[in-house]
């Protein structure tokens, strides 16, 4: 497939510390850093086309490859960094895989009858197989399944112990995974329909990926927050954005924090607070989750909102709330700072120690509309 690179005059990475936006800059804070790596996104063009792509720090550009259906997230393989596969969002059945060093792009593989991806998947460590958690709504039922890499062959499948399954990560031990059972029961005869709201029932659960046993299965008090994404801390400490099927205003949280067992300690797995004052401007949803061990911040983006939302990592304090419209893409880069995605396809470095606001309003038309998360690669 064609690929279609944006130049940077159609790029805007804005920072309201700056007075003045030269044309065509590609602007992070008035240090100006130096930025390294690419960030890979999902996104649309101005006349609704679908791209998988991303950003180029280096050089500024915007680069995609066309596909036929809107893609979500995506998973970098663990050997072969040029190799990334893109998944559809739900209810999508096909995953892409882009080859960054040729741009181009194919489709892989396309779920078996009966079920749908979520948007979301992960490698294993050597890359050979690739889990990814699907909809199985003949039956009712989550699970993770698992295809070769060589030719996308499913190998095996794990049960979730749930419905609705968002995403998946790595422990660090690389044998168990983190799961996020959104709880959600849907069916493509009515797109994105929720239809057991009174009866969801999300739950974060561990799983021995081998065994297929689930080791540890959480849920909390209020059943009507769906949990969706995770971001999770080299020690496995896991960041979990959370989507409130109840009264918006009325969430009782939007974020909760899993800290596995360690040290004697038992794992735990609670909601982080706010202010009262404070909860009804999240709308009782996160659209995607990013932790910043460096920099000691949790940042759940809020785009009903209008920002996002931070909170200690160590000591689970809540920090404040960014303003910055339509935020949806969070991303840790590699010098541990995060840089967030805003719907209109302009982006802001997150001031993590002030907190402040780097929006930047543009007036004219965007060419792009990120969709929903970004990944940092090198």
């Amino acid at each position: 497939m064609k690929v279609s690179k944006l130049s940077r005059r159609q790029f805007v990475l804005a920072s309201a510390s700056l007075s003045a936006v030269a044309a065509g800059g590609l602007l992070f804070s008035s240090e100006s850093k130096a930025r390294t790596g690419t960030l890979l996104s999902a996104f649309e063009d101005a006349r609704g086309d679908q791209y998988v792509g991303g950003l180029s720090l280096e050089d500024e550009q915007v680069f995609g490859a066309r596909v036929p259906m809107r893609a979500h997230g995506c998973a970098i393989h663990p050997t072969d960094p040029n190799r990334v596969l893109f998944f559809a969002r739900r209810p999508g059945t096909q995953a892409f895989e882009l080859d960054r060093a040729s741009m181009q792009v194919r489709t892989v593989f396309t779920t078996e009858a009966g079920r749908h991806l979520a948007g979301h998947g992960s490698y294993s460590a050597n890359g050979d197989l690739i889990f990814t958690p699907e909809h199985d709504y003949e039956r009712a039922r989550g699970v993770v399944v698992v295809r070769d890499t060589r030719n996308f062959n499913i190998v095996g499948e794990i049960d979730t112990n749930g419905i609705d399954p968002h995403e998946v990560a790595w422990m660090p031990d690389r044998r168990s995974l983190l799961v996020a059972n959104g709880g959600i029961m849907t069916h493509p005869r009515t797109f994105r329909r929720k239809l057991n709201i009174p009866t969801m029932d999300p739950s974060l659960c561990v799983i021995d990926a081998a065994s297929g046993e689930c080791k540890e299965q959480w849920r909390l008090p209020d059943h009507l927050l769906s949990i969706r994404h995770v971001s999770m801390t080299s020690g496995g400490t896991t960041a979990v954005g959370l989507q409130y099927e109840g009264e918006k205003e009325q969430a009782p949280g939007i974020v909760a924090l899993y800290r596995p067992a360690e040290s004697g300690k038992q794992a735990q797995f609670r909601l982080l607070t706010a202010p009262p004052e404070e909860t009804p401007r999240f709308q009782g949803y996160v659209a995607s989750v990013a932790i910043s061990e460096a920099h000691d911040v949790i940042a759940a983006a809020c785009p009903y909102g209008g920002g996002v939302a931070c909170w200690s990592l160590r000591d689970e304090r809540y920090l404040g709330f960014i303003p910055a419209s339509e935020t949806y893409g969070l991303s840790r880069v590699a010098d541990g700072s995060i840089v967030a995605s805003q719907r209109d396809g302009t982006a802001y470095d997150v001031d993590e120690s002030r907190l402040r606001s780097h929006f930047l309003k543009i007036a004219s038309k965007q060419p792009i509309r990120w969709d929903d998360h970004w990944v940092a690669t090198a």
